[in-house]
């Protein structure tokens, strides 16, 4: 049961996964499912170009769409980059485009290795981007492993609220989740680490 009935809605951006447009590989389904049990909304965007994630985060940061507090960036990724189409933009780009504008709010970052960088850079992100927390991984992921546990993470964030209070039990059930997936190396920072 639900204790705290405000719904976290996802905004997703997600990359192309394949060079080969008739591969229709997407995390959409996930999401779908989610909305399907009225766990949660969601909304989906592709993202090919550096030009479309810029647009698309920023319109994310409007006030319009501020009952989408869980950013979820679903892209190829490797140590402190997010690999889009025309080029790769590291974290710290990522917090200059989004720089202030994310309180109240988590990013997950479903990219394979990106947050394999020092701790200090994953917090000046999160100080960067006023952020109550940044999640993702550390490793290359298997697509079935990664997926089951984001689905879970959504899934958990459910039910507490958004704040510095709600965060610690956040992070327990998290931890939980996370135990069963140790492989994918999940990396969490939040503003209580700052």
């Amino acid at each position: 049961m639900r204790k705290n009935t405000e719904t976290k809605n996802v905004f997703c951006l997600e990359g192309l996964w394949d060079s080969n447009l008739k591969q229709r590989s997407t995390i959409e389904p996930v999401l779908q499912l989610l909305e399907s049990h009225q766990t949660l909304k969601y909304i989906h965007k592709n993202c090919a170009t550096t030009t479309e994630l810029e647009y698309y985060l920023e319109r994310w940061s409007l006030k319009a769409y501020s009952d989408y507090p869980i950013l979820y960036l679903a892209f190829h990724g490797t140590e402190n980059l997010v690999h889009l189409v025309d080029r790769a933009i590291t974290l710290n780009e990522l917090a200059e485009i989004l720089e202030d504008k994310c309180s109240g709010r988590i990013i997950i970052i479903g990219s394979c290795s990106t947050m394999n960088i020092d701790k200090r850079h994953l917090k000046n992100f999160v100080i960067k981007t006023d952020a109550l927390a940044l999640f993702g991984y550390k490793t290359d992921v298997d697509w079935v492993k990664s997926t089951a546990n984001d689905l879970l993470v959504f899934e958990a964030l459910q039910d507490n609220e958004f704040s510095l209070r709600g965060i610690d039990t956040i992070l327990n059930k998290i931890k939980r989740i996370t135990t069963s997936f140790k492989e994918l190396e999940y990396r969490v920072i939040t503003k209580k680490d700052i």
